[in-house]
């Protein structure tokens, strides 16, 4: 895998206190300006960091966001999409038992969620 370097996204300066409140709470909303790195910088930095050890699912509202990200994101990584990051949306998934973070649609989170309340 690449190594990321996280500091040059605006959403950076928030790590900090993003991984103060991760250790003391188990949910959170982070607000932070469009293109600053909510959708790929946040979750790729919980799972370098060691923060989660589970699957990381991002919402995302349209299917065109949820297939670029996770190329992006795949990209930044250094490895296929599908492989570490990838994407569920209805028609198309891009995603292997072993990827740790996913980025799906809100159609296809509500079908996850019905299938399985606790996303075991």
């Amino acid at each position: 895998m690449a190594d990321i370097d996280f500091t040059s996204y605006p959403v950076s300066s928030l790590f900090p206190a993003l991984t103060e409140a991760w250790s003391s709470h188990s949910s959170f909303i982070l607000r932070a300006d469009p293109g600053a790195g909510k959708s790929t910088m946040v979750p790729l930095f919980l799972k370098e960091k060691g923060l989660v050890s589970g699957k990381i699912i991002v919402l995302e509202p349209r299917r065109m966001a949820a297939r670029s990200l996770a190329r992006y994101m795949s990209s930044l990584l250094g490895v296929p999409t599908g492989q570490s990051v990838g994407y569920r949306v209805r028609g198309d998934v891009k995603c292997s038992y072993s990827a740790r973070i996913e980025l799906v649609t809100e159609g296809v989170f509500v079908r996850m969620i019905q299938d399985d309340p606790f996303l075991e």
